[in-house]
């Protein structure tokens, strides 16, 4: 199989690492032309079984050009690269930044019912979208192909990835070599050659009770490098015996019941995905904690239990529209911070400004009786400057749970509207649900795209909307409300929101220096896999200059190539992941390279 160098372009893609070499194809991380990375396969024709082609496509190109959904990995490109002669197709699909479930189960982590719900509700939506719209099947769903995207927020949304093994329903043999499947999850029949949407639903069960308790169900410790045969045979005699459920069961009823569902061995009997998405979904919170606030508001309409809707009568809005018909009113969900959990202890370097906030902000936001019996009012608003990628947002959300206030986040889309006056409705909507949760943190995200300067072409027509921002800034601690604002444009901001009484505090989140940035590597690195001493001096050297955005990359990209190469994170992996990308606070150089010295 073909090895490309890394700088080695290909059309408007530049490889950026090898990952691992697979069956019939190599795997990459590239870069299109402005840095931004992506998955690449390469795969060797003469090497891939002619099942595996359609229309003289292979079959996983062909199929991720037809995938559209939030929870599967998602098509970018594909093309054919000629060497020596020699044609290689190649797909290319998003990049994630994240952690695969088997690297969060690793050492016998278990998952609350409600944490292991959350990460797979998502996946049997996207079974449910492959084995109905598309009519196939993943056929090799187990915690290694699927990974649990984070956000820049932290949000985390599931998704199902790599789709090597994908095919309609098969009745015999496969089409596909089978040598690389995970024989635990896979279903009776599946080790026997038949695939079918019902062994999805089987592997889905298998990975919840993986969550559950540590371990596969019928696990009889078969090693990867055990040829399949005799893995296949082992799984089969160990099924024989009546599967266990240990002593430490989860406190839900039902959740026993679903499971010897979902592993019956005869698959007529089992569930459609459809079935168990609807058993599992059965007594779900309102919003779990490992679900991004979108995926909770897809699945479920929005709730305000301070203001119970009167059936007779939509509720109003402040411009006296019907809830119904306004697209915009404020669809935002606080989340809680946890004081002891997460927090400033998440935030690595900066003691001083956290030692600050506690003092000047924290406490005075928390010990009202205290604050009133020295006369202290307690700030307003602060806001967050400084370079791009640096963890203001972050940061922001870490002051939350710090104070264990509720925290929204808010983006611009999120006040967007097409009605006359809509945004002003929905920036009042906002203050006003927060002040009915106080007390809240409300963080808007880029904030000068929200207030720009007046007299600026970006604050044309939209003088109302400033002025409503300024109303609701006004003394809004009185309400219980702290708002924060970032931007890496503080000379965009309209001046009026930035004096005192509005934003009373700014504080520069600047690039990370030295001691901070191996503290961020320390933090980064904390409970992952790693092969022996990590030397993070070079690393704090090597990243001289980086944003806090750029070493967490770094990280979760290493931990990526070492999780799909099966092996521990290493230092060459760390050095070789900054080499290849460089700080996004300046212009990076790039090398093309071309194949005619291959």
């Amino acid at each position: 199989m073909l090895r490309l160098p890394d700088n080695a372009s290909i059309g408007e893609y530049t490889i950026a690492r090898f990952i691992k070499k697979g069956l019939y194809n190599d795997s990459y991380v590239i870069r299109d032309e402005n840095g931004k990375p992506f998955f690449m396969k390469a795969f060797d024709l003469e090497r891939i079984p002619d099942k595996m082609l359609v229309e003289g496509l292979v079959e996983e190109i062909w199929q991720c050009r037809r995938i559209s959904h939030t929870n599967i990995i998602k098509y970018a490109a594909d093309g054919i690269l000629t060497v020596s002669g020699h044609k290689y197709p190649c797909l290319v699909t998003q990049f994630f930044n994240g952690a695969l479930l088997s690297e969060a189960l690793r050492g016998g982590k278990t998952f609350s019912v409600a944490e292991a719900k959350a990460i797979l509700i998502p996946i049997l939506e996207g079974l449910m979208y492959l084995h109905g719209e598309l009519g196939v099947n993943h056929n090799d769903l187990t915690p290694r192909n699927i990974l649990l995207e984070t956000s820049p927020e932290g949000d985390v949304t599931p998704k199902i990835i790599d789709l090597g093994h994908m095919h309609a329903d098969i009745e015999s043999a496969p089409p596909f070599p089978v040598d690389d499947l995970n024989v635990l999850y896979l279903a009776p029949e599946a080790l026997k050659g038949t695939f079918t949407s019902k062994g999805d639903v089987f592997s889905a069960a298998a990975i919840l009770y993986t969550m559950l308790y540590g371990f596969a169900p019928w696990d009889c410790g078969v090693s990867e490098k055990t040829p399949y045969y005799s893995k296949k045979i082992t799984v089969q005699h160990a099924r024989e015996a009546s599967l266990v459920f240990p002593s430490n069961k989860p406190d839900d009823p039902g959740i026993v019941d679903l499971l010897q569902r979902g592993l019956r061995f005869n698959a007529a009997e089992r569930p459609s995905a459809a079935e168990f998405l609807e058993m599992l979904s059965a007594g779900v919170a309102p919003q779990t904690p490992a679900l991004s606030h979108n995926q909770a508001a897809r699945r479920r309409p929005p709730e305000n239990p301070q203001e119970p809707a009167d059936p007779k009568e939509p509720p109003q809005t402040p411009s006296g529209e019907s809830e119904k018909t306004r697209e915009d009113n404020v669809n935002l969900q606080a989340r809680r911070g946890k004081p002891g959990e997460g927090g400033f202890a998440d935030v690595a370097g900066m003691e001083s400004l956290k030692q600050e906030l506690i003092n000047r902000v924290i406490w005075v936001l928390k010990d009202k009786e205290k604050a009133a019996r020295y006369r202290l009012s307690p700030p307003n608003g602060m806001l967050l400057y400084g370079p791009p990628g640096c963890g203001k947002t972050f940061f922001a959300k870490k002051f939350a749970e710090e104070s264990g206030f509720n925290y929204y986040l808010v983006n611009g889309s999120d006040l967007g509207s097409t009605y006359i006056h809509g945004t002003q409705g929905k920036i009042a909507d906002l203050f006003k649900k927060a002040e009915q949760n106080a007390p809240s943190v409300i963080c808007f995200d880029e904030f000068d795209a929200f207030v720009p300067a007046r007299g600026s072409d970006s604050a044309r027509h939209r003088a109302d909307e400033i002025n409503e921002f300024l109303s609701q800034l006004n003394n809004c601690s009185e309400r219980g409300i702290f708002v924060i604002g970032t931007t890496n444009r503080m000379d965009m901001i309209d001046p009026a929101v930035l004096r005192k009484g509005r934003l009373d505090l700014k504080y520069e989140i600047p690039a990370p220096d030295a001691e901070t940035r191996r503290a961020m590597f320390e933090l980064y690195l904390k409970g992952r896999p790693l092969d022996g001493e990590i030397n993070l001096g070079k690393l704090t050297t090597l990243t001289e200059g980086y944003a806090s955005s750029d070493i967490a990359f770094i990280v979760n990209e290493s931990a990526m190539v070492a999780a799909l190469a099966d092996q521990p994170i290493t230092q060459q992996i760390l050095e070789e992941s900054i080499q290849a990308n460089p700080s996004s606070l300046s212009t990076p150089k790039r090398v093309k390279i071309g194949f005619d010295s291959y």
